[in-house]
């Protein structure tokens, strides 16, 4: 939970994180996470900076645009204004 604090604390919301051993083995997982953000943004600049504390490794895949999917659900759960 350390290394994924800079995310919580830097108000960068992870929509998505998978994890994976290595060679079966408990001492080195790689994780995968999908988050609300650009590498340019410097809240996730801060989130990932934090999170190389903890890591030997971090890896940028790729940023690909939102969808609006969560945005319209959220306005559709939004209690009606009185």
């Amino acid at each position: 939970y350390k290394a994924l604090g800079g995310f919580a604390t830097n108000g960068v919301n992870m929509t998505k994180l998978e994890s994976y051993q290595e060679e079966g083995s408990f001492n080195a997982t790689m994780f995968f996470a999908d988050i609300e953000g650009h590498p340019a943004e410097r809240s996730v600049q801060l989130a990932l900076e934090e999170l190389s504390f903890f890591s030997t490794e971090i890896k940028v895949l790729g940023t690909y645009p939102a969808s609006s999917y969560r945005k319209e659900v959220a306005e559709m759960l939004k209690p009606p204004r009185t």
